[in-house]
């Protein structure tokens, strides 16, 4: 099966949630100052959030998806202008855990 067509058959609960844990394996990396694999792992979670972005069922969540991906960029390869913590990606990622 499509990549894309199994994805698309998660909730955004679940859909989220996966990106989440991407997101933390970036944040785990970060934090032991391995760059490489803290920027890859945010790069899979960019590609996922993108994928869920093209889901027809999240059309309606564009504006938060877009942001989600302007935060991620961001935080692991720009400045921090919005001034994003550890615990402040882990508090919105989790959130979606306790949905699934």
């Amino acid at each position: 099966m499509d990549r894309a067509l199994r994805w698309f058959e998660m909730p955004i609960s679940l859909q989220i949630s996966n990106i989440g844990n991407e997101v933390s394996r970036a944040i785990k990396y970060k934090n032991k100052n391995e760059l490489d694999k803290a920027k890859r792992f945010c790069a899979k979670a960019i590609e996922l959030i993108k994928l869920s972005e093209d889901d027809p069922k999240n059309i309606h969540r564009k504006g938060e998806l877009d942001f989600a991906i302007e935060e991620l960029e961001d935080y692991f390869y720009g400045e921090n202008v919005y001034g994003t913590t550890d615990e402040m990606l882990h508090k919105y990622y989790d959130a979606f855990v306790l949905l699934c």
